[in-house]
């Protein structure tokens, strides 16, 4: 069902669970009636606000603070399913058997509330958020330890067999520290799966690694013993009585696999069902010792030492489980590592019959999960490494730890059951885990993550399916693919913005030039809903809040601007200068009429539609959240300015103002339809409020829709935060990031699920525009140019990056006299004709540096902006590094 009916049909109004206030950051409040609950100061403590920006440390959650129950960190590979790292260490979850279910936890709570008059709330309403998921384990799978000093102790890596245990919230590679003050060892585990940026295949792989490693301080020899045992789960609903699990073990170039599969013998075809496939674990060390008859509870006679036990085990009925064991001695001072693999593979993934699709990408290589775990093996060392160099890339940075971990970790979406990747090569997604088929563009365009990661695929996406699936003959694309035969049109605007991105984040201009005329065609059937000719869309189409506005309206007026001049850049890249002059007029004249028709000298508006004027609902005179949206979609491709500075700042001061309250509890408790994606003592951003103080500020006729305008939806709260940073709003820019960030404190819930329509919802993926925005990073691989104007730290600073064939870091130094910056390449080669920095000496002369070689460069400056063309392209490959010096 579409995300529309399934709120439409859900009797959800309204609800309230009240937690405390952030008491120490913000308040007392007077509340004025004016601004309906959200307080004008924001009293905000000052320290609190300075604090925002101090680099800080890794965020580590602890069991001794209760902070681990309901982390629930996505560990298996993208497109492979949803697999679980919980806050001590185990796997939970296991949505990897094809069930499509509707959220992580598809159960319907009961919430008893005044406020509430349906009283239950779905996964899509936010039950994830009221009543976060824990605990969930269809099967068994675990690690524990045998260590012998004088006495045996057993622990397994569960939180009530430490004293404490430490989480380390880094996706994608979590660190937990296992902690008892009697061992004498320091016991750590680095877990993950392979993820690389630009390699979408290697980290696409479906397997989580455990890398243990343990150090013996004391000053005597410790014999410790590792055990990970898997249960056999394959075909969990469709096993026939008749049917038998199997087990089997085998040794393979110094690596131990232990397989988990199935013999059928029900009905035909029965391989072909959804949950039908294979498991494994493996470990890598040639002297482990494998078990195909694991049983628990565990015993020191769990911890097989001397012999090879039976390499195949098979039951009919009740639980069968696979274990591998290694053995070692560490010596006083000795750290020790060890190294495990489970996998999994079930591959028979069916969607909407209508979808052209199914399957999963991984099969193309694989055809079990020993198949995996054998090739994780072999490749374990770069696997492990590169996904470790981009840990230590994307974290060594002068930005915020809390920073960083909350603008990156929504791509680990692409980790769940939200996104797929069929046999054939092709993304398809829901808007949310299991909710809103589609790969709908209306939220798919706000996710700023997978462009930049894994821009191969989104290339694809756009050239498979909206460009050519989806594109009719009109140059209308379908914003459902094959599921809804309809537009929307911040859908199709959206998409063409990406489409540029796509563009941009490419080694040339194959990409372009092979989709020129398709892309074309979907820029003029935008052009054609300009319906009186004054570069405003004025044709009333679906947008992202489901619904048909009718009018001249500043957010979806200003992104089909920005999608324009997007194509008027491409235009003149493919020197079709008549195209080029088309577009370049559509904005020209929709710019000036939106700023003198759409802005009411504090923030933009919906003009009413002449005839049907407020009729139906609409955001009409009050203040709407994606208002300028164009403009932040701008910043993000480098498009430049398409609305007045001045005018575009006012707007983002007004939503501060009305929109945003360090605690929404006032505000929902006098509201009625929203759902609960924040609660009383969640600080965020209104999607819609009333300054002006209307009777009736939505239209004459309100639906179920305006239940959305009461809600904060971290998605729109980032791409807002994205805007604020780029404009140099950064306090406000980080409050507002931070306020996310704390909504989602693992005390509370877990805080790798943002929820908006369902669980892991795509368009929390805008929180990595902050980053780039932060960064003031520009890119364009056809043209080789980079560019770097971080916001925050800027006389020191150090900031990872990404581009079409590489990815390193660039860090600044400067002060009143001089300028400084260095750029390394630690993966693949970056090509470069020209490079920008904003520096603010008085520069009167420049060198840049590959190694100790002097590169030539013209210099150009414009304010404290310096642009530097190479006299030749320069190649930088890995762990070479660009030196420039200013001074």
């Amino acid at each position: 069902m579409e995300r529309r009916k399934f709120i439409q049909n859900s009797g959800l109004l309204a609800a309230g669970i009240y937690h405390t206030p952030l008491k120490a950051i913000a308040g007392p409040f007077v509340q004025s009636p004016l601004l309906h609950n959200i307080p004008i100061d924001k009293k905000l403590n000052g320290e609190w606000i300075k604090s925002l920006y101090q680099r800080g440390f890794v965020t580590t959650y602890k069991k001794t603070k209760n902070e681990l129950q309901y982390i629930g960190m996505p560990i298996g590979g993208i497109f492979t399913g949803t697999v679980y790292l919980g806050g001590d260490g185990r796997l939970w979850l296991w949505d990897i058997f094809n069930e499509n279910q509707n959220g992580i936890d598809p159960k319907t709570i009961e919430w008893e509330s005044d406020l509430h008059v349906g009283k239950k709330v779905r996964p899509q309403d936010g039950s994830a958020y009221v009543q976060p998921a824990k605990n969930i384990r269809p099967l068994e799978q675990g690690f524990a330890f045998k260590i012998v000093s004088g006495n045996t102790i057993i622990k397994k890596l569960e939180a009530a067999d430490w004293d404490e245990i430490l989480f380390e919230a880094t996706y994608p590679m979590a660190k937990l520290h296992y902690i008892d003050h009697s061992l004498g060892l320091d016991i750590t585990a680095d877990i993950f799966s392979p993820f690389i940026p630009l390699d979408e295949k290697n980290s696409g792989l479906p397997c989580t690694i455990y890398s243990f490693s343990i150090k013996n301080k004391t000053k005597n020899d410790i014999k410790v013993s590792i055990l990970g045992w898997l249960e056999n789960k394959v075909s969990p609903k469709s096993k026939k009585e008749t049917d038998i699990r199997l087990n089997t073990a085998e040794k393979n170039n110094g690596s131990a696999i232990l397989n988990s599969g199935i013999k059928l013998n029900g009905t035909e075809n029965q391989d072909k069902k959804a949950d039908y496939g294979t498991m494994a674990i493996g470990a890598i060390n040639s002297k482990c010792i494998v078990n195909t008859s694991f049983s628990l509870p565990l015993t020191a006679s769990s911890f097989s030492e001397e012999i090879l036990l039976p390499t195949e085990k098979s039951v009919s009925a009740g639980p069968l489980m696979n274990s591998v064991c290694t053995n070692h001695v560490i010596k006083s001072g000795q750290t020790i590592k060890s190294n495990y693999i489970l996998a999994w593979h079930f591959a028979n993934l069916t969607l909407n019959p209508v979808i052209q699709g199914k399957g999963r990408f991984y099969n193309q290589q694989f055809k079990n999960a020993v198949e995996v775990v054998k090739y994780v093996a072999t490749h374990f060392s770069d696997l492990s490494t590169q996904t470790a160099l981009w840990r230590q890339t994307w974290y060594d940075s002068t930005l915020p730890w809390w920073f960083l971990e909350r603008t990156f970790l929504n791509i680990s979406t692409l980790a769940t059951t939200t996104a797929h990747r069929f046999e054939s090569g092709r993304f398809y997604a829901w808007e949310g885990v299991g909710c809103c088929e589609g790969t709908c563009t209306h939220v798919w365009q706000y996710a700023q993550a997978m462009g930049r990661i894994f821009p191969a695929i989104e290339r694809d996406t756009r050239e498979r399916v909206d460009l050519g699936l989806s594109l009719k003959p009109d140059g209308m694309m379908l914003y459902r693919g094959e599921v809804v035969k309809t537009p929307a049109i911040d859908g199709q605007a959206g998409t063409i913005l990406r489409i540029y991105r796509e563009y941009k984040m490419s080694p040339d201009k194959t990409f372009l030039k092979n989709n020129w005329d398709k892309i074309k065609l979907a820029t003029t059937w935008i052009l054609n809903q300009d319906k009186n000719g004054d570069g405003m869309e004025d044709t009333p189409i679906e947008n992202t809040l489901d619904a048909v506005w009718d009018g001249e309206i500043a957010w979806l007026v200003g992104i089909c601007i920005a999608a324009v001049k997007a194509s008027e850049q491409m235009a003149i890249a493919m020197g079709d200068a008549g195209f080029a002059k088309i577009c370049g007029t559509y904005v020209s004249n929709g710019t000036k009429n939106m700023e003198a028709q759409l802005f009411n000298g504090e923030y933009f508006i919906h003009k009413p539609d002449e005839i049907k004027g407020r009729e139906k609902l609409g955001s009409y005179n009050t203040c709407h959240i994606d208002q300028v949206y164009g403009q932040s979609w701008a910043h993000q491709v480098g498009l430049g300015r398409i609305i007045d500075k001045e005018k575009t700042i006012s707007a983002l001061k007004a939503l501060w103002k009305y929109n945003f309250t360090p605690d929404v509890g006032p505000y929902i408790k006098e509201r009625r339809g929203w759902r609960p994606y924040a609660l009383a003592g969640d600080g965020g951003m209104v999607m819609n409020t009333n300054p002006s103080n209307e009777a009736k500020p939505y239209g004459e006729k309100t639906t179920w829709q305006l239940g959305y305008f009461h809600e904060c939806m971290s998605g729109f709260e980032h791409q807002v935060a994205s805007h604020m940073m780029a404009e140099g709003m950064t306090d406000e820019a980080l409050i507002l990031t931070r306020m996310i960030h704390d909504r989602y404190y693992a005390g509370k819930r877990n805080p790798f699920n943002e929820i908006e329509c369902s669980d892991h919802y795509a368009r929390a993926m805008a929180s990595y525009g902050t980053f780039i925005s932060a960064c003031g990073f520009d890119y364009d691989g056809p043209n080789g140019y980079i560019k770097f104007a971080p916001k925050l730290n800027i006389d020191k600073c150090k900031v990872p990056f990404t581009s079409a064939t590489a990815w390193g870091s660039y860090e600044q130094l400067q002060s009143e006299k001089n300028f400084s910056a260095i750029l390394k390449v630690k993966y693949g080669n970056l090509f470069l004709n020209k490079i920008t920095l904003d520096a603010k000496a008085p520069v009167t002369a420049a060198k840049i540096y590959i190694g100790t070689k002097l590169v030539k460069a013209k210099m150009i400056k414009e304010g404290q902006t310096f642009a530097f063309h190479f006299e030749n392209k320069v190649e930088l490959k890995k762990g070479q590094e660009l030196k420039v010096n200013l001074s």
